[in-house]
């Protein structure tokens, strides 16, 4: 069995090999799910965006849910995940936006970056995350594993 720490270790590792994930948000009923880049600073994820109808459903229910994984090759090397947890917006000047300007610059390998001010930065943070890896059944260990964080508060939105 792992450990928390062992799973968490396992999750970002795969964060650092991923760049694309299905963000889905939910306003009035009516489900959006977006694929888009993802820049990771430990489990928390950063998208930037213009905006569009995922930004207004966040900024009417904050609760999110993410999936990441690699391409089908086997039932014996799946591997993802799926994020529950809380999204909020930054706006250019705000902590969320320069949070999430940092882990793009630092993930891109950039020295400097200039976001422009239209774009919006979305801060993803986790509240359960489900890891899944087949591969691990070789080694005589469960595929599916958990992590659950304190329940974010809902994030105040500029």
């Amino acid at each position: 069995m792992f450990s928390d720490k062992d799973v968490e270790r396992l999750v970002l590792e795969f964060l650092k090999t991923q760049g694309m994930c299905v963000l889905a948000t939910c306003s009035g009923n009516v489900p959006r799910a977006s694929a888009v880049e993802f820049f990771p600073e430990g489990t928390t994820l950063y998208v930037l965006t213009e905006g569009g109808q995922k930004v207004a459903n966040i900024l009417a229910n904050p609760c999110v849910s993410v999936a990441i994984h690699t391409q089908f090759t086997g039932w014996d090397r799946i591997r993802g995940l799926q994020i529950t947890g809380t999204a909020e917006i930054g706006k250019p000047g705000s902590k969320v936006f320069d949070e999430g300007a940092e882990a793009y610059k630092k993930r891109r390998g950039l020295k400097g970056v200039t976001i422009p001010d239209f774009m919006n930065i979305v801060k993803i943070t986790p509240t359960r995350i489900e890891y899944l890896d087949t591969r691990l059944k070789a080694q005589g260990l469960g595929v599916r594993h958990l992590l659950e964080y304190k329940q974010a508060l809902a994030p105040q939105i500029p």
